[in-house]
């Protein structure tokens, strides 16, 4: 992941810019290690989702989704063949969600 491809509010947010490139003392962070709040919305992230290359995208894309939007949207993400992930402190109710749709 690098700074093109964050979510348009975390390119304004230096820490975000910073922990995705790394800085000479302290190396990137994988997106699973970079846990709190969603993509999406304020929440708290529950699941991790890639979405491979595709027309107008060249790379992969990590999302950070909350439960609620993760649920609304699980149909159109497999479609997208998307991989998802739940993250540590997943409630178990959506964790089986995850699992199930795995």
């Amino acid at each position: 992941m690098n700074a093109r491809h964050l979510h348009p509010s975390a390119r304004k947010n230096n820490a975000a810019v910073e922990r995705d490139h790394g800085t000479p003392d302290s190396p990137a962070a994988s997106p699973a290690d970079l846990p709190g709040r969603a993509c999406c919305c304020p929440a708290k992230a529950a699941v991790r989702v890639i979405l491979p290359p595709a027309q107008g995208r060249p790379g992969e894309t990590d999302l950070l989704l909350c439960g609620h939007h993760y649920l609304v949207s699980r149909r159109a993400l497999a479609a997208a063949g998307a991989s998802v992930r739940e993250l540590p402190g997943t409630s178990p109710e959506l964790a089986s969600w995850v699992r199930e749709a795995a």
